[in-house]
């Protein structure tokens, strides 16, 4: 009688775990998609503002786009483990409300700025923040485990996909309609009303310090992942500042820029998005195929003639993309705040490098430089799928 009372009270712990786990996701799932959609608002008309509003040519406009982009993730990729590290010491939801009210300040500065300078400035205040999704991720790799990590974060990253393609045509509209700086500020409107939201999400409390410090061996062990995402994420980030110059490039007119890429953005992010927990469940083993096939389809982009083919490979490539970055980021490492911010340190370091060695690459746009960019960002694909292949090969991701 006492063991079964034992049991249930061990099954009732359980289940009253599971529950509290579920809700945080839920609750983080709602958080990271009104964010995603906070960030990415600017998403579909970024060159479009620098060239019309800053007076730059749109080739100007795209490597200045890229160069605050790298900015952004480039200091995210340093500063990403510091804030993993302090969700677990101070608690996520101060992590989490300071970084929101640290991003209210970033668009508002950069509704108002009237200079790339500025715009450099704001950039590189928020990637000093560290990066929201690095909090995100930092829950969930407190509520869940193994398989279920993985599974979370895929559908935390569909979340965070669908967010970013709402939100480049939401934004697209406002700037039709209102101006550019108009969508600009109501990113600082939106993060505005997260903060409530983020204020009453149930978190995991603070880690003791011994629990929260990462060993050398699990440092190492976090490290082939780490260079995989990198290489992932330059292949899946690069194109977004090109998509107006390549429009542009297929015949598309001036006025309907916008539009089209707005599209372009859209069905990528939808592809992604609905491909992420689907793909999540192949496991391992079948990313190094997925790293393989992008890496094609990002050559035949070189040779692409119609709009319509760009926008055909752009669904293709965020298909087979999407399989990858989850099983990294929930696989064998990064249980602990430190190590997830590690292997988000890593994400945006691939974030960084893309568009700015795309765009340096792609120079003034003068073949054969679209080739030769095209083929370098293949080629890291089909490097990942080879790291991925050594480094997973035989191996079985902890459940």
């Amino acid at each position: 009688m006492h063991d079964r009372a034992g049991c249930v009270s061990l099954g009732g712990s359980r289940l009253v775990g599971w529950v509290r786990g579920f809700n945080v996701l839920r609750a983080a799932l709602v958080i990271q998609f009104l964010v995603s959609i906070a960030f990415n608002l600017m998403g579909s008309f970024f060159p479009l503002f620098i060239s019309q509003e800053l007076g730059e040519t749109l080739i100007e406009a795209t490597y200045w786009t890229g160069v605050l982009n790298f900015v952004s993730a480039f200091i995210m990729a340093f500063t990403a483990p510091f804030w993993g590290w302090l969700c677990d010491r101070v608690g996520t939801r101060k992590i989490l409300v300071t970084v929101i009210a640290g991003n209210i300040v970033v668009y508002t500065g950069m509704t108002f700025s009237t200079t790339i300078a500025q715009l450099l400035l704001f950039r590189g205040m928020q990637g000093a923040l560290g990066g929201l999704s690095t909090v995100m991720f930092a829950i969930l790799a407190r509520v869940a485990s193994g398989k279920e990590l993985r599974m979370a974060l895929s559908y935390q990253m569909a979340a965070m996909t669908v967010g970013g393609l709402i939100a480049p045509g939401f934004g697209g509209a406002i700037a039709e309609f209102f101006g550019y700086r108009v969508a600009l500020g109501a990113s600082t409107v939106l993060f505005i009303l997260i903060v409530p939201v983020a204020m009453v999400i149930r978190t995991p409390p603070p880690e003791t310090e011994e629990a929260t410090r990462l060993s050398r061996p699990e440092v190492v062990g976090l490290l082939p992942d780490a260079v995989s995402l990198v290489m992932v994420y330059i292949a899946i980030s690069f194109i977004s500042p090109l998509i107006p110059w390549f429009l542009e490039t297929l015949g598309v007119a001036e006025g309907d820029l916008l539009l089209y890429t707005t599209v372009v953005t859209i069905l990528n992010g939808a592809a992604f998005a609905a491909a992420t927990p689907v793909l999540t469940r192949a496991g391992e083993g079948k990313m190094p195929f997925f790293a393989v096939v992008a890496a094609v389809a990002i050559e035949a982009t070189a040779f692409t003639a119609s709009p319509l083919v760009f926008v055909a490979l752009r669904v293709v490539i965020g298909s087979v993309q999407a399989g990858v970055p989850p099983n990294l980021l929930g696989g064998r490492g990064g249980r602990k705040g430190a190590g997830i911010g590690i292997l988000n340190s890593a994400r945006f370091l691939g974030m960084a490098i893309g568009p700015y060695l795309a765009a340096s690459i792609l120079d003034d746009g003068v073949p054969p430089k679209p080739f030769n960019m095209l083929t370098v960002m293949a080629a890291f694909s089909l490097a990942s799928a080879v790291t991925i292949y050594l480094t997973h090969r035989g191996k079985r991701t902890e459940d």
